[in-house]
């Protein structure tokens, strides 16, 4: 049981590396250069927390695959896709509509079924 509990503070850490790496690009314009774009994450906190974020599910992550099978601990990962939708609903403000909660159900399924096995 802590194995998954260990996968799941993983992927809600990736989750979460997207969520910060988004807050951190969004306040610039799509005009502006890949060039200045690129200096500009060089310079945002909210792009260091995400690669911090990235960096602790990373550890995280390599002590779940010293635990489980990689057939078993890699679907587990489609998990972040459940917790990126609802950061995105819940402090985003994005949109859902019913295709995506119908494939985030068949993704939890999914995950359901390879876990049992």
């Amino acid at each position: 049981m802590l194995k998954y509990i260990i996968a799941l503070i993983s992927i809600l850490l990736g989750s979460m590396a997207q969520y910060f790496l988004k807050v951190g690009m969004s306040h610039l314009p799509q005009s502006v250069s890949l060039s200045d774009k690129a200096l500009y994450a060089l310079t945002s906190l909210d792009v260091w927390i995400g690669l911090a974020c990235y960096g602790l599910s990373m550890l995280f992550w390599l002590y779940v695959l010293s635990l489980m099978e990689l057939s078993k601990a890699y679907p587990l990962v489609s998990l972040g896709y459940v917790f990126t939708l609802a950061i995105g609903y819940y402090l985003l403000h994005e949109p859902v509509n019913v295709w995506r909660l119908v494939g985030i159900g068949l993704i939890v399924a999914g995950v359901c079924f390879i876990a049992k096995s």
